[in-house]
């Protein structure tokens, strides 16, 4: 009797792998990265893809527990393809897959925690998902809890300071990328390009020249805004 519970136990704690449903091309799959790819071979789903013929057992295990320590990861690279999807559809079938992109990345944030490596990239992607879907307000509050658990990845900030942009709040997106602290503002070429940018767009020439300075002294690749402000006649 005792193994006959174990059994069962050991049934229910497989389901969540085996019970996510989700099929994909050939050519969504290749844009996924190595760490999508690795954790969909560990769901019932990517086993019955074809896409991992070759794997040995042991390497299936391996991906399950990869994807299984980062929240049920399948579930969010699902929800990445079905984000691209809605940029490719339109009318019922893009909020459709909006709504489906939010679920499932939904999924993967609710369940990894904080410490692991990929969990500010998810979060980043989840707040895309939710903008794009109209949730603005959920957006950037899970940009805004991001900001504060990881006060030093650049992205939080500029993804948030992006959407904010796009709603005419330049002001709060300036602001924003300000609150990076002072370590992250002297490494990071792209907080430094955007707020180069965002301080032009509110005529604060001065502070725009600054950060630009500071963008391309560390090697930002983009050459856009030192081009806008030759164009003012500002040049260095």
């Amino acid at each position: 009797m005792k193994r006959f519970f174990t059994a069962i136990i050991g049934l229910f704690v497989a389901i969540p792998a085996f019970a996510f449903n989700f099929t994909l091309s050939e050519a969504e799959f290749n844009t996924w990265d190595q760490r999508c790819k690795k954790a969909f071979a560990g769901s019932g789903a990517g086993r019955s893809s074809g896409f991992y013929r070759y794997m040995s057992d042991q390497e299936r295990a391996d991906a399950g527990r990869f994807g299984e320590e980062a929240g049920g990861a399948w579930h969010y690279c699902a929800g990445v393809i079905y984000l691209q999807r809605g940029a490719s559809t339109v009318g019922q079938e893009r909020e459709g897959n909006l709504k489906r992109a939010v679920a499932e990345m939904g999924f993967t944030v609710r369940k990894i925690k904080p410490a692991h490596a990929w969990y500010p990239d998810i979060h980043v992607n989840y707040a895309r998902a939710l903008y794009t879907n109209n949730q603005n307000d959920e957006a950037f509050a899970v940009l805004d809890r991001l900001i504060a658990s990881h006060p030093t990845n650049s992205l939080a900030y500029t993804a948030l300071a992006y959407y904010l942009k796009r709603e005419n709040q330049l002001e709060k997106a300036i602001a924003t990328l300000q609150r990076a602290p002072d370590l992250l503002l002297n490494e990071s070429a792209e907080i430094n390009y955007f707020l180069g940018w965002y301080q032009m767009e509110a005529n604060n020439i001065e502070a725009a020249v600054e950060y630009a300075k500071r963008a391309y002294a560390l090697n930002y690749p983009v050459p856009t805004l030192r081009q806008r402000l030759a164009e003012k006649g500002l040049s260095w």
